[in-house]
């Protein structure tokens, strides 16, 4: 059997470690980009640490899997009837597809967002911010400056506390009085983390709140230009604007509306077993089930394929996905995280604590050991130049 799996994060890279640990024939893993970069990274990364080390090349990763072949291409289309993955001006054939395409940033048609606005969704765009933060902490001596987050979901309140830690300690080191940094995080709904426990909200606006971020909460974002973001009708001054606000699915599967059934919110609708079409199965971000686009449930997903094609091809009954208990950890700040699972929280140091064995663990689901300390090491190890 021959499975082509698409994409290289999470979901994407653990299905064909799996497959190539029970021996399931061939397998071919298509990535548009050569390294895997864990979303979890990105505060670490924007704030100074080693950003090279967080990206794990996919090759490094299957280096002793013999049976799987990696290829760097971008999928274009496919040909279910002849069993196609299209990529460019090269095909490859498959019995079994498995999509794990993740998502990309939807600025909601906010004007001046593409010229005017940072993203965090690849290390690309990572580079780009934490260059632009460095030369105006470091190099512009300016001692009152203003940064704006649009997003109070995980990712957003995550880089508002790394990033309020990060400019004081920039601001102290390079100059001479303390300088006047403002952090704003700007929320549209009425609480923090929303589609989290109002326990966490509670305990993620005071922590935000003791570290001196701002945070405005029933309020949009309307306009960004190069001195100003508009909010609510009103100019707030500031030359960085991060997004970290709403995804989208990838417009692969709408541009594809015969093969995949998209939902009214964008999510691609599976079967109980997570099969899209015909021998073609969706995992990762945005399908119709249950905490997906958190890591613990791609890799869940990625275990069951695999189990599944595995069950498929020898005859053996099959059994329908049924999603695990997630453990929630955002982490806000030096030493200090929210974790909960099952209604149970933590916060603080324990919280931490948890956050960190999470993340190594997650890594030790992709990567051999050695690997997984390096990128741990990466997030939590500042090689700054201060």
């Amino acid at each position: 059997m021959h499975t082509v799996v698409i994409g290289g994060g999470f979901a994407g890279i653990k299905t064909a470690l799996e497959l190539s640990r029970q021996q399931c024939g061939r397998v071919t893993l298509i990535s548009n980009r050569p390294s895997f970069f864990h979303h979890g990274a990105v505060s670490a990364a924007i704030t100074g640490g080693d950003i090279a080390q967080m990206a794990i090349s996919l090759d490094d990763i299957f280096a002793t899997h013999s049976d799987v072949k990696v290829v760097h291409a971008t999928l274009t289309s496919i040909d279910p009837d002849r069993k196609l993955a299209v990529c460019g001006h090269a095909s490859y054939q498959y019995d079994t597809l498995v999509m794990a395409l993740g998502s990309e940033s939807d600025y909601s048609g906010i004007a001046g967002s593409h010229e005017h606005m940072f993203g965090a969704r690849n290390i690309e765009q990572v580079r780009r911010f934490h260059d632009h933060l460095h030369a105006t902490l470091v190099e512009d001596h300016h001692v009152e400056r203003s940064y704006v987050i649009v997003g109070g979901g995980e990712t957003g309140v995550e880089l508002a506390g790394a990033l309020r830690s990060y400019a004081d300690e920039l601001a102290k080191a390079h100059i001479t009085r303390r300088a006047k940094v403002h952090i704003t995080l700007v929320e549209a709904q009425s609480r923090l983390v929303p589609r989290h426990s109002h326990q966490a909200s509670y305990h993620v606006a005071k922590r935000l709140k003791a570290l001196g971020v701002d945070v405005l909460l029933n309020t949009r974002v309307e306009r960004v230009d190069d001195e100003f973001v508009t909010i609510d009708k009103r100019k707030l001054p500031t030359e960085t604007v991060l997004w970290a606000a709403g995804v989208r699915n990838n417009p692969f599967y709408l541009k594809h509306p015969q093969y995949f059934e998209v939902l009214s919110d964008g999510r691609v609708s599976v079967n109980p077993y997570l099969e899209a079409y015909r021998d073609i199965y969706v995992i990762g971000d945005n399908i119709d089930v249950k905490d997906a686009g958190r890591a613990r449930s791609a890799l869940d997903m990625a275990v069951y394929i695999a189990d599944h094609l595995v069950r498929n091809v020898a005859s053996r009954p099959l059994y329908p996905y049924r999603p695990s208990a997630s453990l929630i950890c955002i982490p806000i700040g030096a030493h200090w995280a929210y974790a909960e699972c099952l209604g149970i929280y933590v916060t603080g140091k324990l919280g931490s604590y948890v956050h960190r064995r999470a993340v190594r663990r997650s890594y030790l689901q992709i990567m051999p050991r050695a690997m997984a300390d390096m990128a741990v090491a990466s997030q939590t190890t500042k090689t700054r130049n201060l």
